[in-house]
C-alpha cells in the first residue's frame, strides 16, 4: 500500500514539474513541438500508397514540404534562444537552456523521422 501511494506521489511530481516546464516555454514553442511531434507520428503514413487523391495530396505531398520548414523554424528559434541566452541574466538562463534542449529533441526526432520515410526514395 505504502508503494504504491509513493508511486502516486513520484507521478504527481512529475507531471507538475513538465507542467511547470511547459509553462515556462510559452504557448507558442509548445505548439511549435507539438507540431513537430504531430508530424513525426504522421511520417509513417507517407511512405503508404494511398488511393483516394485528396489523403495523397496531404500526406504524399504536404507532410513531405511541411516537416523540413518546421525543423528549419526550430532551427532558428534555437539559434536566438542561444544568443538571448550569452547575454541573459544569471537568473534567465537555466530556463533558456531548457528551451534549447527541448528544441534539440523534438527537431530532432522529425528530422530522424523524415529522414527515416524520405532519404530511401531519394537514394
Amino acid at each position: 500500500m505504502q508503494g504504491k501511494n509513493k508511486a502516486c506521489e513520484s507521478v504527481k511530481y512529475f507531471m507538475k514539474k513538465l507542467l511547470q516546464k511547459l509553462l515556462m516555454m510559452g504557448a507558442l514553442r509548445n505548439l511549435l513541438h507539438a507540431t513537430a511531434l504531430l508530424l513525426s507520428f504522421m511520417m509513417p503514413v507517407s511512405i503508404l500508397q494511398i488511393e483516394s487523391e485528396t489523403l495523397a495530396l496531404i500526406f504524399l505531398g504536404a507532410l513531405p514540404a511541411v516537416a523540413p520548414i518546421i525543423v528549419i523554424i526550430i532551427g532558428l528559434d534555437t539559434m536566438m534562444t542561444s544568443i538571448w541566452k550569452s547575454g541573459a541574466a544569471s537568473h534567465d538562463v537555466p530556463r533558456l537552456k531548457e528551451i534549447i534542449r527541448a528544441h534539440i529533441f523534438f527537431g530532432g526526432v522529425l528530422l530522424f523521422s523524415w529522414l527515416a520515410a524520405f532519404l530511401p526514395r531519394m537514394i
